[in-house]
């Protein structure tokens, strides 16, 4: 039994996961983690099952190996790669072990000296704050205050997997890329230096493309930069390698993979909600035995996504439904409403989301609602290849929109990043701004969205003038004091001057050096 009265870190865990800097969590801290994990999947899960996998870190070694081993003397069935390796291939893992928990010690974007854990249920059911049985990741926090043990069972049992060709055909199937599908077309991926180069390179060289890897090899001390492809420094070479025009686009990726970045040989970003827009006829093609049943499929969009995104998916005869950013809220959202057709939904940072069937030749139930860029990435190549026009088109049609992409600053203290948000969203107001804090059944949207020019509904036959502004402001759950905004706008001048109104409003509450992005 641990101390009840002294329960170190407890700020680790998040809205979404679980996250702090390594040196924070000792072996004390984390076999305290390990118990409270053990004792909510036991008696919340009612499973004596585990899936272990972790990314590149530095750390991430030590917390698979203390994890395997403690989980094993608990009684439970341990399932891991001892390899480093992404997030969508640790959900692949847990959905063929469906009975399961699973862990994935991993930070995403977030600087090297970071540690985290994501955490699935079984059917790979998200388990974050309030989400998940007996109230997820809150009763695991619960479990790891009171400082109870788990009582050990006999039977423990460690086994390795490998699940890498078979989740490269899985993706190559449910995307219909075949061998030979994507001849000599040429890509740059730049990994930067994390855990998603195995399955694409794999993938892409049996596809035939023509791939330029950069920082392909898994280093946790992360040399290329920050492994966040929104960190334009980060990326910067890869750019100036695209910019030589002998690329049709390149990916760039986070840390664990789970992120998608696709930029066109021009060096512009595809909004990843423009992106679905082109990917939605195919996804219908795909769920078209199971849209019979449910009449219209759903695609899921937040709160950053532009207006045009939203007219160009209406055009492909989805229905939208604005929901609240996070991956443990929108997995949720797609496991609970997969019946009515829900079946995906992306996010501005370029997380792309499906309820993935478990076998890719029959789209039926049971589907598990997860990431798996892979699948997208090969999705997204095999239109390029076959239709370059479609995205030729995107591009244009983008062109109307100008984007401040997301960035944030990060306060000292919660105050002073709530009255720094208050004062933002009272200048836009005071402009002739409307704001919005629900998603479309009336939900908390926990952002505010703020707009101006444009009409509170749009479908296919919305028309935007040109003077028109969408700022987008939130709390990030996942980075320490940090608040994030994103502008799109109808003009440069409108989106630069969104920008200007909100860094000097935000600097008055801490100071450029804040500043990420």
């Amino acid at each position: 039994m641990f101390n009840e009265n002294d329960a170190p870190n407890l700020s680790m865990f998040r809205a979404y996961d679980i996250r702090t800097q390594a040196e924070r969590l000792d072996p004390e801290s984390a076999l305290r983690l390990i118990h409270a994990i053990a004792r909510y999947a036991r008696e919340c899960l009612e499973t004596n099952e585990i899936v272990l996998c972790r990314d590149t870190r530095l750390s991430g070694a030590r917390f698979l190996q203390q994890g395997i081993e403690i989980f094993a003397d608990l009684g439970f069935q341990v399932w891991t790669n001892p390899t480093p390796i992404s997030t969508c291939h640790f959900y692949y893992c847990c959905m063929r072990f469906p009975r399961a928990v699973g862990i994935m010690y991993s930070a995403s974007h977030n600087p090297g000296v970071y540690t985290g854990q994501k955490i699935v249920g079984p059917n790979v059911q998200p388990i974050a704050m309030d989400i998940g049985p007996a109230g997820g990741l809150r009763k695991i926090r619960e479990f790891y205050r009171s400082g109870s043990t788990l009582d050990a069972i006999p039977g423990g049992t460690i086994s390795c997997m490998d699940f890498l060709t078979d989740y490269v055909t899985y993706s190559m199937r449910l995307a219909g890329v075949q061998p030979g599908g994507l001849q000599g077309l040429p890509i740059i991926m730049d990994f930067l230096s994390g855990t998603a180069g195995a399955e694409f390179s794999h993938a892409f060289t049996k596809a035939g493309a023509r791939v330029t890897y950069r920082n392909l090899i898994p280093d946790g001390d992360f040399p290329a930069g920050e492994p966040n492809p929104i960190i334009r420094k980060s990326v910067l070479p890869t750019l100036g390698r695209l910019s030589k025009g002998d690329h049709a686009f390149a990916f760039c990726f986070d840390g664990d993979g789970d992120r998608l970045d696709i930029i066109a040989s021009t060096g512009e970003q595809i909004s990843p909600s423009m992106n679905i827009a082109v990917l939605a006829p195919h996804l219908q093609a795909l769920f078209s035995p199971y849209a019979l049943k449910t009449r219209k499929l759903i695609i899921g969009i937040d709160p950053k996504a532009n207006p045009i995104a939203h007219i160009a998916l209406a055009k492909e005869g989805v229905a939208i439904q604005l929901v609240k950013s996070g991956h443990s809220r929108i997995k949720k959202v797609l496991h609970e409403r997969a019946s009515e057709g829900f079946i995906a939904a992306v996010e501005e940072s370029a997380h792309y989301y499906l309820n993935f069937p478990l076998d890719p030749n029959s789209v039926e139930l049971p589907f598990f609602a997860m990431e798996n860029t892979l699948f997208f990435g090969l999705l997204t190549a095999r239109i390029w290849y076959e239709n370059p026009k479609r995205y030729l088109d995107t591009l244009e049609l983008q062109r109307n929109v100008f984007r401040q992409r997301e960035w944030g600053y990060r306060f000292s203290n919660p105050e002073q990043r709530q009255s720094a948000l208050s004062e933002i969203e009272q200048a836009f107001l005071l402009q002739g701004a409307c704001v919005i804090k629900e998603t479309d059944d009336g939900q908390p949207l926990d952002a505010t969205l703020i707009r101006q020019g444009i009409p509170l509904k749009l479908d296919r036959d919305s028309c935007i003038p040109t003077q028109w502004l969408q700022v987008s402001q939130r709390i990030s759950e996942s980075e320490d004091g940090l608040a994030r905004w994103e502008v799109t706008a109808g003009t440069e001048e409108l989106k630069q001057s969104a920008t200007d109104t909100i860094n000097t409003i935000a600097c008055h509450f801490t100071d450029s050096t804040a500043y990420i992005g």
